[in-house]
């Protein structure tokens, strides 16, 4: 994918103040932050307009380890997409015995509870025929893409090389085409835009270069290049 330089974030002058947190300090302790004795209406981020821009959900986590079908070490970082029938899906990331990664769908009528778990890893890594996805395939973000008519799956897929961006496409999160590495390493943290801007598919991502981590912008005439 041919890459253009990040703009350049300008601070704005009437933004408050960044105070640091212990949590910004290295030397410093993150402590968890529990929710057991906040109300649930406490539990939510406030615009200027003093609404709700988030709010989360008195119950979490929605799902654990403990609701997997099948032995794993944990569950994280999940995608999500709305299917054609209603149901809310997770695409998560799953960690399995061995400490690799792979994709492992849930569907909620709700998108709350009464989740319905693959029986088995709904992406696995496949290091045979993608070498890149040796050490598994992580962090999922998904697009519905009504040129294609199918979801786009952008996700890290990790070897010795390091991280790169890795895509494949679904209609269904049953059968998958992959398109390979379309980023390579260092990069990860990826989506792709769901239309095109003129000809060329765009993709967000955040490689590593001499100019640090940050969020770079790429364009593809077709997916791969």
């Amino acid at each position: 994918m041919t890459t253009t330089v990040p703009p350049i974030a300008l601070k704005d002058p009437n933004a408050p103040e960044q105070v640091a947190s212990p949590r910004d300090h290295p030397n410093k302790a993150n402590p968890v932050e529990s929710t057991d004795s906040v109300a649930p209406e406490q539990l939510h981020v406030e615009t200027h307009s003093g609404l709700p821009l988030f709010t989360r959900y008195a119950g979490n986590p929605i799902l654990t380890q403990d609701n997997w079908p099948y032995p794993i070490n944990s569950v994280f970082n999940a995608g999500v997409a709305k299917l054609a029938d209603g149901d809310t899906l997770l695409l998560c990331r799953v960690e399995d015995r061995r400490g690799l990664s792979h994709l492992c769908a849930a569907r909620s009528a709700n998108g709350i509870d009464g989740w319905r778990i693959d029986a088995k890893p709904t992406l696995p890594a496949d290091p045979i025929n993608y070498p890149e996805e040796i050490w598994g395939i992580e962090d999922p973000r998904i697009t519905y893409v009504p040129e294609l008519k199918q979801f786009a799956v952008a996700y890290t897929s990790f070897a010795r090389g390091g991280p790169g961006v890795s895509l494949a496409t679904t209609s269904d999160f049953k059968s998958f085409k992959r398109y390979g590495v379309i980023m390579s390493p260092e990069d990860k943290d990826a989506a792709l835009l769901p239309r095109k801007i003129g000809e060329y598919w765009a993709l967000i991502h955040r490689p590593m270069t001499s100019l640090g981590a940050h969020m770079w912008i790429s364009y593809s005439p077709d997916l791969r290049h």
